[in-house]
């Protein structure tokens, strides 16, 4: 063997040997469940970073990793032979936070086959694109697990009693008998930002408030629906200064006063 050669095959016994991200080191088939088990985690962060940290809005690779909720190797949008990109939208006036998730192979047909695409509506899509990057018009893999479900809703029943209870001491105290805001109760201290933020674990957030008057007591009223019916979350829920909680699976619709009480669900008993 030349000099040359040698050299040459002693550089790719080190990448080879060293680097975690080449792709010699697993077999496309392998790769691509790796990838699909790293999209997950991507998502998972993206809805406990809205919730927290984001205040509605989700993050970027870089965001995520600064709140501790994926690793370098993911940070670095080069993992398991394969390159990830995320573009995330934040929330305005007409539209909720949004964002995308792709992954492509390195090189295609030796890293992997298939390419794959997952967003804030949580299914995960893929299909072999030559390389290329997959859409949302590719074919559903694998649709929202039911614990993830469970997790949103189990969040948000916790945060509507927090608001009922931050409702109550505004009253009594700040508001002079009055409700408030969102973001009134969140000024006074009495929710967090992010149940301020209107959107919270993939849930839209809607509220009305009535000032009392000399006939009529002050009123409220919070609904709250899954950002994406079937995907983030089942059941809408419905919350009034009668402090009685109320959902149901509405289709994506929100839910009213004529809806079945919830009582004495916990988020163990949600999520199971």
């Amino acid at each position: 063997m030349s000099k040359k050669y040698f050299a040459l095959f002693f550089v790719s016994f080190l990448t080879l040997t060293f680097c975690p991200n080449v792709y010699a080191k697993y077999p496309p088939i392998q790769n691509e469940r790796l990838v699909m088990n790293a999209l997950r985690t991507v998502y998972n962060a993206q809805v406990q970073y809205q919730a927290t940290v984001g205040a509605g809005n989700f993050g970027s690779l870089t965001m995520l990793r600064q709140a501790n909720l994926i690793d370098d190797v993911l940070t670095s949008g080069q993992k398991y032979g394969y390159y990830f990109a995320l573009t995330a939208t934040q929330t305005s006036a007409t539209i909720p936070a949004r964002f995308v998730l792709t992954a492509v192979p390195r090189v295609y047909r030796k890293t992997g086959i298939r390419s794959f695409y997952i967003d804030h509506r949580c299914t995960l899509r893929g299909a072999n694109k030559n390389g290329a990057e997959a859409t949302i018009n590719d074919t559903a893999i694998e649709p929202c697990v039911p614990a993830i479900i469970g997790q949103n809703e189990a969040q948000m029943i916790q945060g509507l009693r927090t608001y009922h209870s931050a409702q109550v001491t505004y009253q009594a105290t700040t508001g002079n008998g009055d409700f408030g805001t969102l973001g009134a109760l969140a000024q006074a201290g009495l929710i967090s930002p992010q149940l301020a933020s209107g959107l919270y674990w993939q849930y839209t957030i809607v509220t009305v408030v009535t000032a009392q008057t000399s006939t009529q007591p002050a009123l409220f009223r919070i609904q709250t629906i899954p950002n994406s019916y079937g995907e983030t979350g089942f059941r809408s829920f419905y919350l009034d200064q009668t402090g009685v909680l109320r959902g149901a699976d509405k289709h994506g619709l929100p839910a009213d006063a004529n809806d079945p009480p919830i009582e004495n669900e916990t988020s163990e008993q949600v999520e199971n």
